[in-house]
């Protein structure tokens, strides 16, 4: 299972309502997750296994690549 929460580089605060997706970038598993919306602790919670070599997009735009893997908090 991994939790990415999105939090306002402005403001510090957790942001809901965001749409996000991951992408599995390593060879052998490529793949994307179904897209989800953050709850109202900018949380969005996916039923995967820890990636080595990821990609998290919120609402289509890439944010961050790298391990994807437990609980993330991501600044946007």
């Amino acid at each position: 299972m991994v939790v990415i929460q999105l939090i306002s580089a402005k403001t510090g605060q957790p942001i809901k309502g965001k749409e996000v997706g991951v992408g599995n970038n390593d060879f052998l598993k490529q793949g994307q997750t179904d897209r989800k919306r953050t709850n109202q602790q900018g949380e969005v919670e996916f039923s995967i296994d820890p990636w080595a070599n990821g990609t998290v997009y919120v609402d289509g735009n890439r944010v961050y690549q790298g391990k994807i893997d437990g609980f993330m908090r991501i600044s946007v």
